[in-house]
């Protein structure tokens, strides 16, 4: 990463702005101390836009608005793509945006209006017909009154047909009906002199009358169900048009609009942008930075942009600096899908290390410990190859099939050093061997083979974090590590010798450094400071789960196929053993994902990674054309 100054005319900021923004190489820095000597600060202040440029701000962000609501109001279908440029005709764009506007906001009311209008009448309709049988037999002279009510709880008809009777005296009937959305209507049938007594009767009990457009009061009561139908058609017919005629509108205005959008977009964000920037009394000045790499052609882009008048100048970066420098993950091929593991962690500081090639070089190999079966890594390859083929549109998908891929083959390899095809079943079938040793019957070796591997592990996070305090200028915090890597060295090699080989007269020497050296890490790292040297002693410790969890895999392949061989029918062994094979594998895959990652979070990272870095956010265009 480079520390950036480009320094131009007034005039040119946009213009230099859009170029950062288009290149998308460039990441803004707000705040100028160590940018600026302290002699030059009080030769600049905070960057103000003149009056001009506030007001066509003002404009674009008013415009912008407009067109938004105008989309609110449209229908979000696909629409060609617009190659018309808005900034020659936007004052002709902004008229038209106010009678556009004015258009669609009526027909999206009417809209509304009908849609509610049909939705009621929908359902007038439908209690309706529903009580129209309940008066087939009465005459159209008969001078009786109806009611459509609607019953909440059918619970409750009989109570309402005893307060009707009870009330009316027998010259009121109730007849209920049930609709086909389950709730239930009634139809209340009564003379002319009962009318207003029931009215408020049913007002009282709050018993909801059906009610009916006004224009239908006067009607007869068959001639009301064909009226209301004859209202629905028309409801119907009049929202289908408005449809159509805003869809037409919409296939032919949208494409301006959201090109429109998408510019207007660009142009605020570009105004935005220039909160970073700085002014003397004839220059701006934009601090920031960007990857080392890119900084020839950016300066070959300005020069040739803006013949010479924009300079960008690369700064001499300080000590102060390494905390405020932006992070941006970028790894070869082969580490670039481990970035989604790296990615579960906080970014680390720029002057830390990007724990991705990390992941990528022992994450596999700790996998392949683990799970160790050759017919199990032939497995995985196979699955991960079909996740590459079937989601190439999903990368997330496709860095983590590339992960199990890599994974599978070391899981191969490692079945092939422990001699394993789903579990035992190779030296069953083809008397398989094993190349180095066969885990399910060397439990001490593979003990002091993860430990092994552990103490490697720790030891060279140990030396990267020296590494790391040395180039911080943290000589304590190296010291104290130095003194801890020295004797869990120390430790080790008097365990061995202690334990397994004859190192004679070197064992007091050993003894007697260790001895020293343990005061020296009290005194140079605190009191604590033992406490981390055994807790460094349980991270190695710890890496015996390789060899816990392989064993488990094994043992469960192996009963597997014991149960399967104990079946006494070939297809039903070859059921049971597969079933069990399936969640063994399914265990192998999550297991040694988990134990493998907490080995690095926790174990191997926590000797050298410093993190809580700043993201690298550069300036950029945002994506337009998204609705073709």
């Amino acid at each position: 990463m480079s520390k950036i100054e480009i320094v131009g005319p007034k005039q040119r900021l946009l213009t230099t702005l859009d170029l950062l923004r288009d290149k998308g190489v460039f990441h803004p820095e707000a705040d100028i101390h160590s940018f600026v000597s302290r002699e030059d600060e009080v030769n600049i202040r905070e960057l103000l836009l003149d009056e001009a440029t506030v007001g066509e701000k003002l404009f674009f962000v008013s415009l912008h608005e407009r067109i938004s609501t105008l989309l609110a109001c449209l229908p979000d279908i696909p629409s060609r793509t617009s190659y018309l440029h808005p900034l020659p005709i936007i004052d002709v764009l902004n008229e038209l945006v106010k009678k556009h506007l004015v258009i669609c906001k009526n027909w999206q009311k009417e809209s509304q209006q009908l849609q509610e209008k049909v939705e009621n009448l929908s359902r007038q309709l439908r209690f309706w017909m529903v009580l129209e049988p309940l008066v087939a037999e009465v005459s159209d002279n008969s001078q009786l009154i109806f009611f459509g009510i609607t019953i909440r709880n059918p619970a409750e008809i009989p109570a309402l047909q005893a307060l009707l009777e009870k009330h009316s005296q027998g010259r009121i009937r109730l007849t209920t009906a049930t609709v086909d959305d389950e709730s239930t209507v009634g139809l209340i049938t009564t003379d002319q002199e009962m009318e207003e007594p029931l009215r408020k009767l049913l007002a009282s009990e709050q018993v909801p009358e059906l009610s009916l457009p006004e224009e239908l009061a006067e009607l007869p009561f068959r001639e009301k169900i064909s009226a209301l139908d004859n209202l629905y058609q028309q409801a119907r017919q009049r929202l289908t048009t408005l449809t159509a005629e805003t869809e037409t509108f919409a296939r032919r205005w949208l494409p301006i609009y959201r090109q429109s959008l998408d510019w207007l977009d660009e142009r605020i964000a570009l105004y935005q942008s220039t909160a970073s920037a700085y002014e003397t009394r004839q220059c701006f000045l934009v601090h920031g930075w960007m990857p080392s790499e890119d900084v020839a052609m950016l300066q070959q882009h300005l020069t040739e942009h803006f013949h010479g008048e924009v300079v960008l100048t690369v700064k001499e970066m300080c000590q102060e600096d390494l905390d405020r420098v932006p992070v941006l993950l970028r790894n070869p091929l082969y580490f670039k899908p481990f970035e989604l593991f790296a990615r579960l962690l906080p970014l680390p500081r720029y002057s830390s290390y990007d724990p991705t090639p990390f992941l990528g070089l022992f994450f596999p190999l700790l996998f392949g410990m683990i799970l160790g079966d050759i017919g199990y890594g032939a497995l995985l390859a196979l699955l991960a190859g079909l996740l590459i083929y079937s989601c190439p549109t999903h990368p997330n998908v496709v860095d983590g099939a590339k992960i199990l891929g890599a994974s599978a083959a070391y899981t191969l390899v490692f079945g092939l050093l422990f001699g394993e095809l789903f579990g035992d079943l190779g030296e069953r079938v083809w008397h398989l061997q094993p190349l180095w040793l066969e885990r399910s019957q060397a439990i001490v070796p593979m003990i002091a083979f993860s430990i092994s591997v552990g103490a490697a592990h720790i030891l060279f996070g140990l030396a990267l974090g020296i590494h790391y305090d040395c180039k911080r200028h943290l000589q304590r915090e190296a010291l104290v590590k130095s003194i801890t890597l020295l004797l869990i060295i120390l430790g080790g090699i008097w365990l061995l010798g202690f334990q397994f080989l004859d190192l004679g007269k070197l064992m007091v020497p050993l003894l007697t450094a260790i001895l020293l050296l343990l005061p020296a890490l009290i005194v140079v790292g605190g009191l604590l400071a033992p406490l981390e040297l055994l807790k460094s002693f349980g991270n190695i410790v710890s890496y015996v789960r390789i060899m816990a969890i392989g064993l488990c895999s094994v043992m469960l392949a192996q009963i597997a196929n014991q149960l399967g061989g104990m079946s006494g029918n070939v297809f039903a062994g070859i059921l049971v053993a597969g079933v069990l094979h399936f969640f063994n594998l399914l265990l192998g895959v999550f297991a040694p994902t988990v134990h493998a990652l907490r080995l690095h979070y926790v174990e191997f990272f926590s000797k050298f990674l410093d993190l809580g870095g700043q993201q690298f956010k550069p300036l950029h265009r945002k994506n337009s054309g998204s609705h073709k």
